[in-house]
């Protein structure tokens, strides 16, 4: 019985490969040039240069393009500061950006009008 179990556990291993085709390839997400909240890639994409707007391709289609990125992810860049990104993009996403400067400054203009009385 012991034998047969061994047996199953390989098998299952061995499946398991068959299913998972790009585990040890990079993921867009962790990338330093990856825009999480629209899913864009900013290392291609074009400037307006009347108005100054970015325009990023989508991530997908960067690495579904060999001549681009590629499955390979060849200007793949791991992002180090995910912790600032990721929260970053959250609050402009949700408009809640304008809010900080508010939230930052006012408690400390407050201490600076109580020490000065």
């Amino acid at each position: 019985m012991k034998l047969f179990t061994f047996i199953f556990i390989i098998n299952i291993h061995k499946v398991e490969l068959y299913f998972i085709q790009n585990k040890n390839k990079p993921i867009c997400a962790n990338c330093k040039f990856f825009i999480p909240n629209k899913n864009e890639c900013s290392n291609f994409g074009t400037i307006d240069i009347v108005t100054n707007e970015h325009h990023y391709k989508q991530a997908l289609a960067v690495r579904k393009d060999n001549n681009k990125c590629g499955e390979d992810a060849i200007f793949f860049k791991s992002n180090y500061f995910k912790f600032i990104t990721v929260p970053y993009y959250f609050l402009v996403e949700n408009s809640i950006i304008v809010l900080i400067p508010i939230i930052i400054i006012l408690p400390s203009l407050l201490v600076f009008l109580f020490m000065i009385k």
